[in-house]
């Protein structure tokens, strides 16, 4: 009887959600190795044409732009990565001033200064094209990318991915609380997308802003659009169960078949068509596909995990 007992009341460990699991497994873990394997080769260049490694290393920030917690905001590691919005625009204050210290200390510079939009501007705009120490300086970015893409890397695997896969701690007192945050990075990114992505640009009918398109330099912005939506995807998928995965499919499916739609249309690869009249109307078409997806997530994956909407690190104060 003594022995019944002693098993009836031994402590069991818990079973993680395995949602949980295969968003770290399979979609968070993964993709930051991306992001450091990319920024490593961003940082091995031995040349000042580095723009096919810095598509690369960027295209492998937006698949993480989503995560905004943990590891990503110790230290400001993702607004070192990547400073945008900026609406004072700082980012080429920073890169003169840096540009004017023979010896710039790259670690305490103003993340204006810094990561991969930093050097969009390098690598892209006319204005850096003859400035001196620009090879020098697009190095020293390079560097400090993949110093900062590796220690996020590092701190997920070292620590932040037993915090969620172990519930009951300080962070996350439960699974439910995990998949909140999960939750949360999944709405966010859509939400930056449609508000920012696609909002800055499209400014208004009367007064479109084609200048503020995200990496618009490098005609990257309408490409930025496409990898977050895949990785959201990805993501929403790994959340949903087969529930609902084949509803989400057909509702991503709609918002890449719109971005295919615009990628047609001449000025789509840095979003300046939105300053065509006849063009744009595609561009808010996609915003409303992405709405489409917003609203089937609250209220449909959101009761499913049993969670609930809150606020996220971009939403400031």
């Amino acid at each position: 009887m003594k022995y019944v007992v002693a098993l009836l009341f031994a402590p069991t460990l818990a079973i993680a959600d395995p949602r949980i699991d295969a968003a770290l497994d399979d979609h968070i873990l993964p993709k930051f190795a991306a992001l450091t394997e990319a920024s490593e080769a961003l940082a091995n260049a031995q040349t000042c044409s580095v723009e096919d490694e810095w598509n690369d290393a960027a295209a492998a920030w937006i698949a993480v732009s989503h995560l905004r917690f943990g590891p990503t905001e110790a230290d400001s590691r993702a607004f070192s990565l990547a400073f945008w919005p900026d609406p004072r625009g700082s980012t080429p204050t920073a890169l003169r001033g840096l540009l004017a210290d023979d010896a710039p200390a790259i670690v305490d510079a103003s993340v204006a200064g810094r990561g991969f939009y930093a050097m969009e501007f390098l690598l892209f705009d006319p204005a850096f094209a003859n400035a001196v120490g620009r090879c020098e300086l697009i190095a020293a970015l390079a560097d400090d990318a993949f110093e900062t893409a590796l220690a996020i890397e590092t701190d997920w695997q070292d620590r932040y991915v037993d915090l969620m896969r172990q519930t009951g701690n300080d962070t996350y007192r439960d699974d439910t609380e995990a998949l909140q945050e999960l939750y949360k990075s999944l709405t966010t990114g859509l939400d930056f997308t449609a508000d920012m992505r696609l909002g800055r640009p499209l400014g208004t009918f009367d007064r479109p802003r084609p200048t503020r398109a995200e990496m618009r330099r490098s005609g990257r912005s309408l490409a930025n659009i496409s990898v977050s939506l895949s990785s959201l995807e990805e993501l929403s998928l790994i959340l949903s169960g087969d529930a609902l995965a084949a509803a989400l499919q057909e509702k991503f499916e709609a918002v890449q078949a719109q971005v295919g739609s615009i990628s047609t249309l001449e000025g789509s690869a840095d979003l300046s068509l939105v300053a065509n009249a006849g063009d744009r109307f595609k561009v808010e078409a996609l915003q409303q596909r992405i709405a489409e997806v917003r609203v089937f997530l609250g209220e449909e994956l959101g009761p499913e995990l049993g969670v609930i909407e809150g606020f996220n690190s971009l939403d400031g104060d």
